[in-house]
Parts: C-alpha cells; sequence; structure tokens
C-alpha cells in the first residue's frame, strides 16, 4: 500500500497548507475551530496566526517534497495545534468538547502521518517497532474519539445536520443517522488491530466522499463562509490520515 500512504501525506499537506492560508486571513491560529481568545489576549490573535501558519506552512511544504525532516514537520504541526486546545479548548470543554475532540483528531491523525516515515528517515530509526506501535495506536485512539463523538452528535443535533445535507442529495435524514453509524463503526473498527485496516480505508472513502459531496459544493455556494472554507480543507486532509493509516496497517500486516 504504498501509493495509499503517499496520497495519505499529500492530501495531509495540501489540507495544512489550505488551512494555514485561513489563518493567515482569519488572523488567528483557528486549527481545530477553538473559541475567541479572552478579551484580554485578544491582540495576541494576529501574531499567533500568523506565526503558526507560517510553521505549519513550513511543515506541509517538508511533507510534499518528502523531506528528510518531513516526519518532525508532521509532528510540529500537531503540538501546535495540541497546544492550542489545551490553553484554548480544555478550559471550556462543557461547551466546545466536540472541537477539542476535533483538535485531538487532528493530533493524531499528524502521528499517523509521521508514522508512515518509520523506517525510512534516519533520525526515526532510533525508535523501536513497539515504540511505534504504541505512538501509532495513540493517533488511533485520538481519531476514534472524535469519530465516536461524531457519530453521538449525528444524534445530538440531528435537525443541524440534516439542514446541512445539499438539498441534491435525497434522504437527508437516513443518510444523517447512516452516517452516524458509519462513524461510530469506524472508530471502533481502527482501535482493533484486526479490523483496523478495513475500517481505515471506509473510512478514509467515508470522508473523501464528504469532500466531494459536501464540502466542494457548499464552498463553492459561498466561498466568504470560513467555516465552509475549513470544511473543504480539514475533510481533504482527514481523509488523508485514514488512507495513510490504511498503508501503514497493510504494511505492517
Amino acid at each position: 500500500m504504498p501509493k495509499l500512504i503517499s496520497a495519505g501525506r499529500l492530501m495531509f499537506a495540501i489540507g495544512m497548507l489550505g488551512l494555514a492560508f485561513i489563518c493567515i486571513l482569519a488572523q488567528d491560529f483557528i486549527f481545530g475551530r477553538p473559541p475567541a481568545l479572552p478579551a484580554e489576549l485578544i491582540g495576541m490573535a494576529p501574531f499567533l496566526g500568523y506565526v503558526g501558519a507560517g510553521i505549519v506552512a513550513v511543515s506541509a511544504l517538508a511533507i510534499l517534497v518528502n523531506h528528510k525532516y518531513a516526519a518532525y514537520g508532521a509532528l510540529v504541526i500537531g503540538l501546535l495545534i495540541l497546544i492550542s486546545a489545551l490553553f484554548r479548548q480544555v478550559p471550556s470543554f462543557a461547551s466546545q468538547w466536540l472541537s477539542a475532540l476535533k483538535s485531538l483528531f487532528m493530533v493524531g491523525g499528524t502521528i499517523i502521518i509521521a508514522a508512515t516515515y518509520a523506517g525510512e528517515q534516519r533520525a526515526l530509526k532510533t525508535l523501536s517497532e513497539k515504540n511505534w506501535d504504541v505512538l501509532i495506536y495513540t493517533g488511533c485512539v485520538f481519531l476514534a474519539s472524535f469519530f465516536i463523538a461524531g457519530g453521538y452528535s449525528h444524534f445530538l443535533y440531528a435537525e443541524f445536520v440534516i439542514g446541512f445535507i445539499p438539498a441534491y442529495i435525497p434522504f437527508h435524514a437516513f443518510f444523517t443517522y447512516f452516517c452516524a453509524i458509519c462513524l461510530f463503526a469506524g472508530g471502533i473498527g481502527i482501535l482493533i488491530p484486526g479490523t483496523r485496516r478495513l475500517a481505515a480505508l471506509l473510512s478514509g472513502i467515508m470522508v473523501f466522499g464528504w469532500f466531494l459531496l459536501l464540502h466542494i459544493p457548499r464552498f463553492f455556494a459561498n466561498m466568504n463562509d470560513p467555516s465552509d472554507r475549513m470544511g473543504l480543507c480539514e475533510s481533504f486532509a482527514f481523509a488523508g490520515f485514514f488512507f495513510a493509516l490504511t498503508g501503514i496497517s497493510e504494511r505492517k500486516k
């Protein structure tokens, strides 16, 4: 599955570059969609946005060109998102739980992308296979947490999800609950080694389907909507997480 790993890296890097550009437009580091900074710190938002976006862009470019430090680039992106989540989302977790879990999902994805370089890049060869297994499973836990929470939110906010689906797709209620079940199944499936490869592949196909059928049309319908811009880049990168995980699982098998 080397092609899936390459595709996953490419999709991740392009998605991160898109999100970095959105941060520059927003003048804030908004990976994971954190709440606004407190009034006394709001002046720091442009600095965080520009510096964070610059670091993410350089790291993503390292992955695009397969630089010898590409794996570190993925981990740096994950670290920035984690720090942002700890300071901006965890304190308000009761009201920001889904966004906070999305940030952890993105951190998990960066771990998976970094793990695709295990055995390839000299600096990473110091980690044993057992250590990489632990890191990969940690990434899977983060991915699964958001998927399971996302499935739950499809039931909890069913009316919103139904309204989010474009009019040209029929049976809105059916697909809302069907996707909820798929999210549950995908989250649980990637936690189980025996089903991880298939669950990751099907999850990647599902998320890429959302990119094509939901996020592209919504983006072109209103290109000035920040949420739809982020949804376009996020869904593309998220599908890359799962394709990379599929490739890793196949390689280990």
